[in-house]
């Protein structure tokens, strides 16, 4: 009876592991998604800024060929998003 009692503990406490160790897993993997998602976007950032004062040509033909759903469609909405963004803290920060 005792052993099968302490077997069960062990067991439960060897799940609870488990799962501690998933957790942690899981928060490390998205921690990695994070820094991948913000590396993209910096990269976007860079190679956007680069394309506009090398070869300006390709984001009107990229307009024309793919329309609004580009790199130039998402660069150019992105782009305003983050001054719309930086904007409305700045002004917030001054009112406060």
């Amino acid at each position: 009876m005792l052993e099968q009692i302490l077997q069960s503990l062990l067991i439960i406490i060897a799940i609870g592991l488990m799962l501690l160790v998933l957790y942690q897993i899981v928060k490390v993997s998205a921690a990695l998604f994070l820094i991948g998602l913000i590396s993209g976007l910096v990269f976007i950032e860079i190679y956007g800024i680069y394309l506009f004062f090398t070869e300006r040509y390709l984001y009107i033909e990229d307009l024309t060929a793919n329309g609004v759903w580009s790199f130039t469609g998402f660069f150019i909405v992105f782009n305003i998003l983050l001054v719309l963004g930086i904007v409305t803290k700045v002004v917030r920060s001054r009112m406060a």
